[in-house]
């Protein structure tokens, strides 16, 4: 029986070589079979959806070989690609329900986007830094073509009905850039807008109920039970599948097929979890609603989540959870848990190398 900690060992070892076979789309670690933890840990190989046998026959010697050691278990899960979540096109039929409606104040998990050019998704959390409030999301879905140009940021998005003469709460604020041929660690974008516009909870239902986030974590393990709200799904719940994942994103356009370090899968319990305009919804802990990872991509068929873990995404921004407090005002929420060596199933810190290769950068003010 492998350890969490042999089996990242040996993920590190073959990952790179994996993930030159086009037939690969992600590497990670798990458990050998996820309804019996007790067997042990293995690296998770994710595939394109069909595979002739040669080819197949033909990965698991490259896994084999490209290690020390054949004795840590490779498991191989035909997920298919991963791709960025974000709607462009404004469906035939327009009818704003639930979670795709205008609400005022913006609470996380409603619809959000850009017009300019088009994109919907989620407004995953309400996050504060210097007693401003922001809308934490994804770059695909606040920022214009991964640039400082100038964006509105309208709620709903375009997709569903949104425009910029009546839906418009602000603007896009901060962002990480997307960047080709290097390594990525966040999907991440910050809208900036007036507090009173903005409401420091999470909607969890179609009818509006709304909860409170009490703050975030630092890490999470694998098998963690997860919850969400998101512009398409709705209230969904999942488990963590996978983490330390490298991962191949399909954005399309300009941007191509991106590589992300350190990743989250995250596989639905009861369906879809992940499907277009879930883009930038967050993740909370079941247990105790704190904020675990950000929604950036997902398969084909929804059932499985790419999402960033979302400790990294609040030291990179020196953001925190906002949380209403009496009166009408709020405060920076708790964190949760300690990124401490050892505990391989769980989220790994970045190295300090790999830390001063995230940039942040402002948006522009005005046009």
């Amino acid at each position: 029986m492998a350890t969490f900690h042999e089996a990242l060992r040996h993920k590190k070892r073959i990952s790179h070589t994996l993930l030159k076979r086009p037939e690969v789309t992600a590497i990670g670690v798990g458990y050998v079979d996820p309804k019996k933890p007790a067997l042990g840990a293995s690296v998770i190989v994710y595939t394109q959806k069909k595979i002739v046998p040669s080819s197949m026959n033909s990965l698991r010697t490259v896994a084999a070989q490209a290690g020390a050691t054949s004795a840590i278990p490779v498991r191989f899960v035909a997920s298919g690609t991963f791709n960025s979540h974000s709607l462009v096109v404004r469906p035939k039929l327009f009818k704003p329900v639930s979670f795709r409606s205008r609400v005022r104040p913006v609470p996380g998990g409603v619809s959000i986007g850009k017009s300019d050019p088009a994109a919907t998704g989620t407004g995953g959390l309400i996050v504060t830094k210097n007693n401003q409030l922001f809308v934490l999301s994804n770059n695909h879905v606040l920022i214009k073509d991964n640039s400082p140009a100038f964006s509105a940021t309208l709620q709903p998005g375009p997709a569903d009905g949104g425009t910029v003469a009546r839906d418009r709460i602000g603007r896009a604020y901060q962002y990480v850039p997307l960047r080709a041929r290097v390594l990525n660690y966040q999907d991440t974008a910050l809208a900036v807008a007036s507090n009173r516009l903005l409401n420091p909870r999470y909607q969890v239902s179609s009818l509006g109920r709304l909860i409170t986030v009490p703050g975030h974590l630092l890490t999470y393990s694998v098998g963690t039970q997860l919850m969400k709200a998101g512009r398409t799904t709705g209230l969904v719940r999942g488990t963590v599948e996978a983490n330390n994942v490298d991962v191949r994103v399909s954005y399309g356009g300009r941007l191509g097929t991106l590589l992300f370090r350190n990743q989250s899968v995250i596989r639905g319990n009861n369906g879809p979890v992940s499907l277009p305009g879930d883009s930038g919804s967050v993740w909370l802990r079941a247990s105790d609603r704190y904020a675990a990872a950000l929604n950036f991509a997902g398969t084909p068929d929804g059932m499985r989540s790419i999402s960033n873990p979302i400790g990294l995404i609040m030291a990179t921004y020196g953001i925190r959870v906002a949380v209403p407090v009496a009166g009408g005002g709020f405060k920076a929420g708790d964190v949760r848990g300690s990124l401490r060596a050892g505990n391989s199933s769980a989220v790994q810190s970045l190295s300090e190398k790999q830390n001063k290769r995230i940039r942040v950068l402002f948006v522009k003010a005005v046009r």
